[in-house]
């Protein structure tokens, strides 16, 4: 910048609408969390592993793994449509009122190099998110809460965790 030609109006209107931008940006390009067409945030894990390559003995073979999951509710599921109250009643009787680990199958991306590997995350990363906001996962959250309650069944972990069950008594006819 020339000091004989200052700018006449300040670079930055304000620190307050400066800091607001930045926040917006950060939020629009942080890939952490990825909503859904339900307005739920998913929470999303990457973990890369570098082995070596046996194409390329000067570059890595890098892995990236990503895991996308959420704790949620059988409440807010029956409040974003996933789950109703009528058809799913004995599935969210099953639930209870303790939050639900919903986890989607892990994602692995191979490159060879460090430079590659971003180079594929960089596209990846926002045609997920673009992807998750458009698509309705209710079917994959379904079956997710399903997966979730036949593993607690067969061990008796629903008493264990204190699941209210909505006061009906637990017998043989009940199950």
């Amino acid at each position: 910048m020339e000091y004989d030609r200052l700018p006449s109006k300040p670079v930055v209107k304000s620190l307050t609408s400066a800091q607001a931008d930045f926040d917006a940006w950060l939020a629009q390009n942080s890939f952490s969390l990825l909503r859904d067409a339900d307005g739920i945030d998913w929470h999303l894990v990457m973990s890369f592993t570098q082995l070596p390559s046996e194409l390329d003995r000067h570059q890595g073979n890098w892995i990236a793994t990503l895991q996308m999951g959420v704790d949620i509710t059988a409440q807010k599921l029956v409040e974003t449509g996933t789950l109703d109250h009528v058809d799913d009643a004995r599935l969210i009787y099953l639930a209870g009122t303790n939050p639900i680990p919903l986890r989607m199958k892990k994602m692995q991306h191979e490159a060879v190099g460090e430079l590659a590997m971003r180079d594929k995350i960089s596209r990846i990363l926002p045609e997920l998110r673009d992807n998750f906001n458009k698509l309705s996962l209710h079917q994959i959250k379904k079956d997710l809460v399903g997966r979730w309650v036949d593993s607690l069944s067969p061990f008796g972990e629903l008493e264990r965790l204190g699941v209210e069950r909505g006061g009906l008594e637990a017998n043989e006819d009940t199950f």
